[in-house]
């Protein structure tokens, strides 16, 4: 689906930001989960679904970090940490996706990614180009702080990737990123994925499927 879907100029228009990490496996299972209330709202009216940044380790070297040490100092219970991955994975069965939460064994720096993510927007390509970074992380392990992977995962989506291979190596859009982020934190977003509906309200969370539908339609009919 596209990002936007607004043929229709006199019908109003259902905006939702789903604020986002790359690195946040319950992000990938939202950005999955969402799938079906997407097809469910565009059957009702016109959606606009723009992806935006987050992170959730902000102090994340430029070069990353050993992943399983990163978590272990933020989640120090081993008791914790367990009923976090069964939680994801009673998630994973709902949304429809399965991987291996443990494969990832390196935590980089994603602000790259959410440029090539910003910039998919240019090309109504933010969900494909999402999707390919999520998978590309979760299913297999890659380095999604590399810019040599983040453009070629960019031109499978569907945009140029030497194009972006050259927008990359620019500062181009690194401090917007950056502050955008930091705005949603400091704006009291506290955990990702977040769900904003027309820009005014929101619920953060990888909710099932029907109780995303259910929570994005009460939220619109408040919002609209």
């Amino acid at each position: 689906m596209s990002d936007t879907d607004t043929d229709d100029a006199d019908e109003a228009v259902l905006t939702i930001d789903l604020v986002t990490d790359p690195v946040c496996p319950w992000c990938y299972v939202g950005h999955v989960a969402l799938g079906w209330p997407l097809i469910a709202l565009s059957m009702e009216g016109p959606v606009a679904l723009r992806y935006r940044p987050y992170r959730l380790a902000p102090d994340t070297p430029p070069g990353g970090m050993d992943r399983k040490a990163a978590l272990k100092r933020k989640v120090p219970d081993a008791g914790q940490r367990a009923a976090m991955t069964e939680a994801l994975k009673e998630a994973m069965r709902d949304a429809g996706v399965s991987f291996d939460p443990d494969r990832p064994e390196w935590l980089p720096d994603t602000l790259d990614a959410h440029r090539v993510i910003r910039w998919a927007h240019e090309d109504n390509l933010q969900r494909d180009v999402a999707g390919a970074i999520f998978e590309a992380y979760w299913q297999r392990g890659e380095d999604i702080g590399d810019r040599t992977v983040l453009s070629r995962l960019a031109g499978r989506a569907g945009m140029d990737a030497d194009e972006v291979a050259a927008r990359l190596e620019t500062q181009e859009d690194r401090t917007d990123v950056a502050e955008e982020a930091a705005a949603f934190r400091a704006g009291g977003v506290g955990g990702v994925p977040a769900f904003i509906v027309n820009e005014e309200a929101g619920f953060e969370g990888a909710l099932p499927r029907a109780q995303m539908l259910d929570a994005i339609r009460q939220l619109a009919a408040e919002t609209g």
